[in-house]
Order: structure tokens, then C-alpha cells, then sequence
């Protein structure tokens, strides 16, 4: 079934979309998903602005992505043609040194072996959701999702499963033991959701100025506490509330390197860190590690979500209907600019939660 045209947004270079038709290339394995809808992240936007390094254009973008499967070359996907999965952004070879260690990433294509930051030019070319239709890689993971949930909710099935692999598995959070998350974005709100659903005794969340939207829907998902770090003294409010320094601190703030000080100040001794968002490639300047030493910490980098979490987050979709208010905007797949304009902020942050694009 090569040969058939499919509508996509090609990122040509940073800032520069190009809608255009492509035929869809003959392929030996794998299959093929007619894209219902993607959602966008961080690393959208920076894939966009060109602040990721070594990423080759042109390429598709797009990693956060649900649809139906439209065709299987031979027959051997995990579930038939019609059904509606969600498409874990990792492809895993199982057999590069990434893979066999355990890692959120693999090695196998350069730069990376994910969906949504492959170029256009690697066989078949279809790598991103901001498209008709998405190859089916051999070794992608699906997910079942039910017909019940409409597609872009389907979607935030990918911030769920990184809230649970980062602030409940990873972690081992125990019930009982409090958290402090940093950043209020949908990654942020998935940590909040995960830890309250494994019992944590007190759960904080902080943002800035332009996050009151984002703040006010944590307060609905049962957020203990919420603080503007702009306006207030974060370790004060924090005191205030739960009488004593957290257990474990999340940091999935963006771009903002002084998140990484105010964790490690804010978390009590002998708790742990967990450093879940990049900085844009800014360094961190005057860290003294004394403090990690003395308060014998434990700091762990994660990147990615676990098969575990995604199994948890497609379980939440079918019993939160809270979830359905996660996507604050979606765009139809010729205005993917504004789209992306809006992930990066661009556009103002009144009411934006997240955002995604439908097919």
C-alpha cells in the first residue's frame, strides 16, 4: 500500500514549517497508523526553535501520538488493523548498549531513535504525529486505548506515564512520604496525579507568575499546596504547610537552572532529588556539592517514561474524567504553527495547560 499522499507539516529548519504532500514509501515491516491526534512538549518547541543540538532537519515533528493502525506489513503488530493505540515516542532495538542498560533512550539511529526528532531523509520519512499518517517501526511499543476516550485526551496518557515513572517508581515513593514538585506544566501535573494515586501524605507544586492557570488546575487535581515562586517565599509556604522539608522534590521546570539550588535546599536530609527537565543547554553555575554530601542526598537524572507508566497512565485515562480538561488548546494540522507557537509560550500563558493537534 505505498504510494498513497499524506498531508504534513515539515519543519525545514528552525521556525520554518512547510505544509506539503508526501507519498508514503514502500517498506518491508512494520505498519502504518492513520493519525487521530499529537500532542506537543518542551522538546517540540525546542526542536522548533532550534535549540536542540545535533538534530538534522528536515523532519516531522510530533512525538506524543495516538491513532489507528491502518495497515501491517506482515501481520505481526501487537494488536489488528482498526485498532486505536497510543505510540510510545522510544523505539527500543533491545540490543545497543542504551537498550541493555535499562536506559529511557536508544542508540540504534543517530541522534536519536525516537519519534518526532528522526529527519524526513531516514527511511520512510514519516517519523512525526504533525502527519497523516506514522511508520510503524518494528520495534515501536503500543498501547491499546479504549474508543471511549476521545484521541486528544488519549494523548496525555504520555505526561502520565513520565509522572509516574518520575515520582513514583524511580523514587520508590513510599505512602506516607511527601512531595514538592517544581513546575506546574503537564509533566508536573502527571506527578502530582501519580504521587497522590500511590498514596504520598502531602503533595506541593510551584510555579511562577504566569502559571496562575496551571496552579488552579492543581489545586482541582488535589494539590495540598500551591505556590507562585514569583510572589512568595517557596521554602516558607512549604514550612507552613507541611510542618517539616519534603521527602522528594521533582524538578520539571523548564529551561531554569536555579530550580536545581532551590531542590537541593528545600529537600530534607537524607531525602532525594529527582532532576526531571533540561536547561536548554544553560550551565549551572556556583553549585557547590557540599550540600548534596552533607545532607547525604540522593540526585537522580531521569529522562523518559517506563513501559510500567505508560500502562498506568492508559489505566488513569479510563477512570479520571479530570483528564479531560488537561488539553486547554488543539489546532486542526495546517495551523501546527500556531500550535507550536503556543507550546513555546509565544502566544501568552493565560489558560494554556497544553497543547495538541488534531487530524
Amino acid at each position: 500500500m505505498s504510494g498513497i499522499s499524506v498531508k504534513a507539516q515539515i519543519l525545514v529548519e528552525p521556525h520554518t514549517l512547510r505544509a506539503t504532500t508526501l507519498n508514503r514509501r514502500p517498506v518491508r515491516e512494520g505498519g502504518w497508523l492513520a493519525v487521530e491526534a499529537t500532542t506537543l512538549s518542551g522538546i517540540d518547541a525546542q526542536a522548533w526553535a532550534g535549540e536542540i543540538s545535533r538534530l538534522t532537519y528536515p523532519l516531522i515533528l510530533g512525538r506524543q501520538v495516538v491513532g489507528r493502525i491502518a495497515d501491517s506489513i506482515n501481520g505481526d503488530l501487537p494488536y489488528p488493523i482498526g485498532s486505536r493505540v497510543l505510540v510510545e515516542p522510544v523505539m527500543r532495538c533491545r540490543s545497543c548498549s542504551s537498550c541493555l542498560a535499562g536506559l529511557s533512550f536508544c542508540s540504534r539511529r543517530y541522534p536519536v531513535n525516537t519519534y518526532g526528532l528522526l529527519p524526513s531523509t531516514e527511511h520512510p520519512g514519516l517519523w512525526g504525529g504533525m502527519a497523516e499518517t506514522l511508520y510503524l517501526d518494528p520495534n515501536a511499543r503500543l498501547h491499546h486505548i479504549s474508543d471511549d476516550i476521545p484521541a486528544v485526551t488519549a494523548t496525555i496518557a504520555h505526561s502520565l506515564a513520565d509522572g509516574w515513572t518520575w515520582a513514583v517508581e524511580i523514587p520508590r515513593l513510599r505512602p506516607g512520604e511527601n512531595v514538592l514538585i517544581l513546575g506546574p506544566g503537564p509533566r508536573g501535573l502527571a506527578c502530582l496525579l501519580a504521587a497522590k494515586s500511590a498514596g504520598a501524605g502531602w503533595v506541593g507544586i510551584s510555579g511562577l507568575d504566569v502559571d496562575s492557570d496551571r496552579l488552579e488546575m492543581a489545586r482541582i487535581l488535589g494539590a495540598d499546596l500551591t505556590v507562585n515562586a514569583s510572589a512568595e517565599d517557596l521554602a516558607m509556604a512549604v514550612g507552613n504547610s507541611l510542618g517539616q522539608r519534603p521527602d522528594l522534590v521533582v524538578d520539571v521546570t523548564s529551561n531554569d537552572p536555579e530550580a536545581i539550588y532551590v531542590a537541593l535546599e528545600i529537600v530534607r536530609a537524607g531525602g532525594q532529588v529527582i532532576l526531571a527537565s533540561t536547561k536548554g543547554g544553560r550551565p549551572i553555575s556556583s553549585l557547590y556539592s557540599d550540600v548534596i554530601v552533607t545532607k547525604q542526598l540522593k540526585v537522580v537524572g531521569v529522562l523518559g517514561p517506563s513501559r510500567k507508566g505508560f500502562e498506568w497512565g492508559v489505566q488513569q485515562l479510563e477512570t479520571d474524567p479530570r483528564l479531560d480538561t488537561l488539553v486547554s488548546h488543539q489546532f486542526p494540522l495546517d495551523e501546527s504553527h500556531v500550535a507550536l507557537a503556543a507550546t513555546a509560550g509565544r502566544l501568552g500563558h493565560e489558560e494554556l495547560i497544553s497543547v495538541a493537534i488534531s487530524l
